[in-house]
């Protein structure tokens, strides 16, 4: 009899470690930085730019970003990062938010968004990397260029 009665504790705390283990979850807001943790890679796959570029980009749009009041807010990169990946990726904002690079709500994510768009569409970021036909000539040449990537 104790024989049996140690196999069925035994048993049953193997089944709490083992459910145990599988419950454990990271806390809300515990993030992963993607610089560090991805590969140039996977990187570009997540935000569709590469490490160096999004850098670039971090660094365009930090002056017309304003800057936080309370310690807890997003950092520009964060901020960046997030936007890359709703762009990169098409999907809707709580998924991005719930992404373990982010880790933010979703209410923060569409700050996020607004606050780089408009950042990426001041006149001196746009008009120096944004670059429309002038012309029909122009037009078409490009047209012609497209055509044959």
């Amino acid at each position: 009899m104790a024989n049996d009665y140690e196999q069925a504790v035994m048993f049953a705390m193997i089944n709490v470690e083992r459910l145990g283990a599988q419950n454990i979850r990271q806390p809300f807001g515990v993030k992963v930085n993607p610089f560090l943790a991805l590969s140039d890679t996977a990187f570009v796959k997540t935000y569709r730019l590469s490490k160096k570029l999004t850098n670039y980009l971090i660094e365009l749009v930090t002056p017309f970003i304003k800057q936080p009041k309370c310690s807890s807010a997003l950092s520009v990169q964060d901020k960046v990062l997030i936007t890359l990946q709703f762009f990169g990726t098409g999907s809707y904002q709580l998924p991005t938010g719930n992404s373990r690079y982010s880790a933010v709500s979703q209410s923060s994510v569409s700050r996020s968004i607004s606050e780089i768009t408009n950042a990426l569409n001041q006149p001196t970021i746009f008009n120096s990397k944004v670059k429309f036909p002038k012309n029909i000539e122009e037009l078409r040449k490009l047209r012609n260029e497209y055509a044959y990537v």
